[in-house]
């Protein structure tokens, strides 16, 4: 069985996922004080010199649906997943998480996918999730399996599996049009199985019927004020909640939740992947498309032309020199950190 080509949902999932991690990425770490102190004015690519580029987020994603296009069952999709982010590690990439780090590692030194994830519920499952929502929208069965299998690569932790499930179950619905939340809330209430979960839904529900801002359900679940961790749970609570309470605006889903603070970079991927599910590319900020400028992920190369993605990532060894000079600008912006505003 030949397996199916990406829809237009998941090429819109891609791009959108991809503004939001790109647009995140220059505020990543910072709470929402000193990003809005920062940065007062509407938000635009940052990064360098007004253009953006990705982070691992987005190449994850990417590599989820590359392997997605070669393989129909979950565990011939696991090994070519697993092969692509060895090879993707081997490219150096800056700001990797220490998880997907030590799970790379094992995945070198030869442990299968089946067992190389570590005990971690950090949000590196979250990267891959939504496009596998997209891509499985009608089918429930293979959308789990493949969200299990994904996330088996790198974390085993339940937590990592259940936040990435409820994710891709979003993401699904998103691709169908729901349009009553409620209905989506009786679609995720099987998928949880923890307590962290379970009392950050009940807060997504009370703060969406209140109708409170971004900044103040972040604050109502989080460890710390104006800072979004990247404890799987938050990162999942905030961006559900960011892609919901803006749910048609897609400038303001990005906007609110990089103002949020914190893992900034992630939570707007995911909440920028949901949100761009809605939105038709032409409806999509044409300054933040032509401002994503990276090699080879930006906004040209995730249109899937010719209905497939039509990317070869990762491209070792030409990864390390990009993620060289990725990893210079990265380190120009923590200096920068070190003089006000704080």
């Amino acid at each position: 069985q030949e397996p199916p080509m990406p829809s237009e949902a998941v090429c819109r999932c891609l791009i959108g996922g991809a503004l939001g991690d790109s647009l995140g990425l220059p505020a990543e770490g910072m709470s929402a004080a000193r990003i809005a102190r920062r940065w007062p004015g509407p938000w635009q690519h940052r990064l360098f010199f007004g253009r953006g580029m990705v982070s691992d987020d987005t190449e994850h994603a990417v590599m989820t649906v590359l392997s997605l296009e070669r393989n129909p069952c979950p565990q011939s999709f696991s090994i070519d997943l697993a092969k692509r982010i060895r090879w993707w590690f081997a490219g150096v990439p800056a700001g990797i998480g220490l998880a997907t780090a030590r799970a790379s590692l094992k995945l070198w030194s030869g442990v299968p996918p089946s067992r190389s994830g570590v005990h971690s519920a950090g949000n590196g499952p979250l990267m891959r999730a939504p496009v596998i929502g997209a891509w499985f929208s009608t089918d429930s069965e293979a959308r789990s399996a493949f969200v299990e299998a994904s996330t088996r690569i790198t974390h085993k932790d339940p937590r990592a599996c259940e936040t990435a499930k409820i994710v891709a179950e979003s993401a699904a619905w998103a691709v169908e049009s729901g349009t009553d939340v409620e209905t989506l809330f009786s679609r995720l209430a099987p998928l949880v199985e923890s307590e962290e979960m379970e009392s950050r839904l009940t807060g997504l529900r009370e703060g969406l019927s209140r109708g409170i801002e971004v900044g103040d359900f972040t604050d109502s679940i989080g460890r710390r004020a104006g800072f979004v961790s990247g404890f799987a749970p938050d990162t999942a609570a905030v961006a559900l909640f960011s892609w919901l309470r803006h749910r048609g605006d897609f400038r303001k889903i990005v906007t609110s939740t990089i103002l949020a603070g914190g893992d900034t970079d992630t939570v707007a991927f995911v909440a920028g992947s949901l949100g761009g599910i809605d939105t038709a590319l032409s409806d999509l900020p044409p300054e933040w498309l032509s401002g994503l400028r990276d090699y080879p992920i930006n906004a040209n190369s995730l249109m899937c032309p010719d209905g497939s993605l039509g990317l070869r990532f990762p491209n070792w060894p030409i990864s390390v020199i990009r993620n060289t000079a990725f990893l210079a600008i990265v380190l120009a912006h923590g200096f920068r950190r070190l003089f006000p505003p704080y």
